[in-house]
């Protein structure tokens, strides 16, 4: 048996986990933490969050469905793996059993 190739989780992982959470980083440290227009910052009584501050509450509102999601794709591509394993051996054996035992002829 082969080993198996960790690509399609890095890919899939990387794309739900990693770029989201380089992107708030990014984002947080880039964006102002004062709000332009000079309205207060904060949640709640007509106050408004600084954008960095807003992106770090996205992200945290993000990170459940995103970990949520990063597992049902990994289990997706186990299942599929595991799918088309299951039918190239059978396919193997399939072969094997149509082909007919080597007899020599001189006996």
């Amino acid at each position: 048996m082969e080993p198996r190739s960790v690509r399609p989780y890095i890919v899939a992982l990387g794309l739900l986990w990693i770029v989201p959470a380089v992107l708030v980083l990014v984002l947080h440290l880039t964006l102002p933490d004062y709000n332009a227009s000079g309205q207060c910052t904060g949640l709640g009584f007509g106050c408004a969050p600084a954008p960095s501050d807003a992106v770090l509450f996205l992200g945290y509102l993000a990170a459940l469905p995103l970990f949520l999601l990063g597992m049902v794709a990994c289990l997706v591509i186990a299942v599929v793996r595991g799918r088309r394993d299951r039918r190239a051996a059978g396919r193997d054996e399939g072969r094997t059993a149509d082909r007919p035992v080597d007899v020599d002829p001189q006996g």
